[in-house]
């Protein structure tokens, strides 16, 4: 079994802290572990896959080099993703060939994919055409609140940050969204649909 199918096994704190006195060994088992996870939040911003992947790259050849200046952290992925998040939109204030967009104006991309057969004996037509309806309700600091609370298990000040906003305003956006959610689907089938699309 590999690194990644053992990751819910793992001690990420202390592997972040092995990696900030010098083991290179966690170095690489937090490369391999979150990479595939930064990477497909990283396309939810920017549907660049080189964009993407040089932004990673340049995170972790970042954190290698200044690994024993780097913070304790109680939450390594949070890291991770926050400073993904702050590479891309630097990349993105840079890139000509990109539109600018402010952190606020961020997209958070979304697409119902049709699944295979049996998922779609799973999910009628007409549950397809309400999620459909909810996701395009929503927007996108809505949409990235509920897939960090969801499918990432972030916490509340945690996707304050990720958002860049207070703690409060993150639990008003999560219950609003929500609610709106409940008013059109069941929420529990809304979640189910929308991690499988945020997978």
């Amino acid at each position: 079994m590999n690194n990644k199918l053992k990751a819910a096994d793992l001690n990420f704190v202390e592997i972040w802290n092995d990696f900030r006195e010098g083991d290179n060994q966690s170095f690489a088992l937090l490369f391999e572990t979150f990479s595939d996870p930064l990477f497909k939040y990283g396309m939810k911003f920017v549907s660049d896959e080189d964009i993407v992947k040089d932004c990673i790259q340049d995170l972790f050849v970042k954190l290698y080099n200044k690994r024993s200046s780097l913070s304790a952290t109680s939450n390594p992925k949070f890291y991770l993703l926050l400073s993904l998040k702050n590479l891309l939109i630097d990349t993105i204030s840079r890139n000509k060939r990109l539109a600018y967009f402010s952190p606020e104006d961020l997209p958070f991309i979304a697409t119902y994919q049709y699944g295979d057969d049996d998922e779609q004996e799973e999910i009628n037509e007409e549950i397809r055409e309400k999620f459909q309806k909810v996701l395009e309700m929503l927007n996108p600091r809505q949409k990235e609140a509920i897939y960090l609370r969801f499918q990432q298990d972030m916490s509340y000040e945690e996707i304050s940050q990720l958002l860049g906003i207070n703690y409060q305003s993150a639990r008003n956006l999560i219950h609003r969204s929500i609610t709106k959610i409940r008013e059109n689907i069941d929420f529990s089938v809304f979640i189910l649909i929308f991690l499988k699309v945020f997978n």
